[in-house]
């Protein structure tokens, strides 16, 4: 009987943490990636949106300029450090992420072209 009831707890938990780990799958997860954290100014930057379970989304770049589109591209025009947000939406359930991106000074180019006059 002892190993009836053991079998039958174990069989209970194994049940419980199945179920718990499938509502993760339903869960409102706000996630996205860049390429790099860092760039130039005037360097266009692509935002790679992994959410879950979501049906909208609101990117604020911070620099002022917002959008709702689910994969955007920005550029920056001033060097800075930047947090982009994500927040997502699912009925009454929202979902936040945020990210660092560091803007540098556009890179001089100071190579000459040489030309040789024949």
């Amino acid at each position: 009987m002892k190993n009836f009831k053991f079998f039958a707890l174990m069989a209970a938990m194994t049940a419980m943490f199945a179920l718990s780990a499938c509502d993760d799958d339903y869960k409102l997860d706000a996630y996205f990636v860049t390429e790099f954290d860092e760039y130039e100014v005037g360097e266009i930057i692509y935002f790679d949106n992994y959410s879950r379970n979501a049906e909208s989304c609101y990117w604020d770049f911070g620099d002022r300029y917002y959008t709702d589109l689910w994969e955007p591209e920005h550029y920056y025009t001033e060097p800075g450090t930047y947090t982009v947000w994500l927040t997502v939406y699912e009925d009454e359930e929202e979902d936040d992420f945020k990210k660092v991106i560091r803007i540098y000074p556009k890179r001089v180019d100071t190579s000459q072209d040489e030309t040789i006059d024949e």
